[in-house]
């Protein structure tokens, strides 16, 4: 998320060039009409679980904080919400299985500086149409950019102002590009939290093995330590990931809450264990709704700086049951241990699939190609 975030500093400070292949009045009309859409969208925001319908939304928050040195540290805080609408797929099935995103709010903040950022979509085709960026510098510098893009995806207007004042194109050197680039990025976090067609696996490279005694101590002992590194995660800097996604497909409205509990790699286990700077060693998921009594709880616990599964739990509840699930697993992802009260079990062939899918969607928030 930090490289997605400078990104955007740049893309403000260096956005691109006005494109000027349509004649004056086309733009005019175009720039029209997007605010027109952009004010259907507000409102659409403003009427969001509001008059018996379902909220329709996405919250993600990333906090990554950064010991710089003993008295100096970067607390460093993402908030990023996706408003979407439902359609159907799958027309052989009778309610909406689908989502697609039409607005975008991100706002991102670290000692003192701070940044505003909008973005409109043509929801149906997945486009960007418009994007707003409002930042501020600790030392008080304001800057405002506005990009307008038309049917071909190209920019055909663009509006700058440094601390209230317009100011002209000439001082950029881009051509809009940047900012489609970055809506990509986020539309792909989106997809991927909403999707469930990942085929991603958690999968162990390593052949040998440990005696079963052995690894279950090793796992429990692990997941003690996760949760009292979760425990004190404020102190001294808070490395969390929180999404909350409201949505509706069939029956009542459903909420998903999910933690990523991550620290920074300062040395690796294994050579090239983990490819980015920030490895996940616990992710939790709420998943419900309030009038089916349906209430999942599942966690997935990551072997140190490796990202290889080592333990899954779940919890399910519904209509007065409940059953529990319990997956030990070895260093080459086998389960070699079951413990539930169900009647049936998979070994964890789900929860593997599940995590590896979380851990896709982490590397999506953290690394930006």
């Amino acid at each position: 998320m930090k490289k997605l975030i400078y990104t955007a500093i740049a893309v403000l400070m260096w956005g691109g060039f006005g494109c000027k292949s349509e004649a004056q009045t086309s733009k005019t009309e175009v720039v029209k009409q997007i605010r027109q859409k952009y004010a259907e969208a507000k409102k659409e925001i403003a009427d969001n679980g509001k008059n018996g319908k379902a909220p329709l939304d996405v919250k993600i928050r990333i906090n990554d904080g950064t010991v710089v040195s003993e008295d100096f540290t970067i607390d460093e805080v993402t908030e990023m919400t996706f408003y979407f609408n439902k359609y159907k797929a799958n027309k052989e099935l009778d309610y909406p299985d689908a989502s697609s995103c039409y607005f975008i709010i991100v706002n991102w903040s670290a000692n003192g500086h701070t940044s505003y950022r909008e973005m409109l979509f043509d929801a149906k085709k997945s486009r960007l149409l418009f994007s707003f960026i409002h930042s501020e510098t600790h030392a008080g510098l304001v800057m405002e950019s506005r990009y307008y893009y038309g049917a071909d995806g190209k920019l055909v207007e663009q509006k700058h102002k440094v601390d209230g004042k317009e100011t002209t194109a000439e001082i950029y050197s881009g051509t809009g590009n940047e900012e489609k680039v970055l809506a990509s990025r986020y539309l792909d976090i989106f997809e991927s939290l909403m999707s469930q067609q990942s085929k991603a696996v958690v999968n162990a490279k390593k052949t040998t093995t440990t005696p079963k005694a052995s690894r279950m101590d090793f796992i429990r002992k692990i997941y003690a330590e996760a949760k009292e590194k979760i425990a004190r995660n404020d102190s001294p800097v808070q490395r969390d990931v929180q999404i909350v996604i409201r949505d509706q497909t069939w029956g009542p409205p459903e909420t998903t809450d999910l933690k990523f509990y991550y620290d920074e790699v300062t040395d690796q286990v294994e050579p090239d264990a983990v490819s980015i700077d920030q490895y996940c060693y616990f992710i939790s998921e709420h998943h419900h709704n309030n009038r089916m009594g349906f209430d999942n709880y599942s966690e997935y616990l990551f072997s140190p700086k490796s990202h290889d599964l080592i333990f899954s739990y779940t919890c399910a509840r519904e209509e007065g049951e409940k059953n529990e699930w319990r997956y030990y697993y070895d260093e080459s992802g086998k389960c070699i241990e079951v413990k539930t009260d169900a009647a049936e079990h998979d070994n964890g062939a789900a929860d593997k699939q599940t995590a590896g899918r979380y851990l896709e969607i982490f590397k999506k928030l953290f690394v930006a190609d």
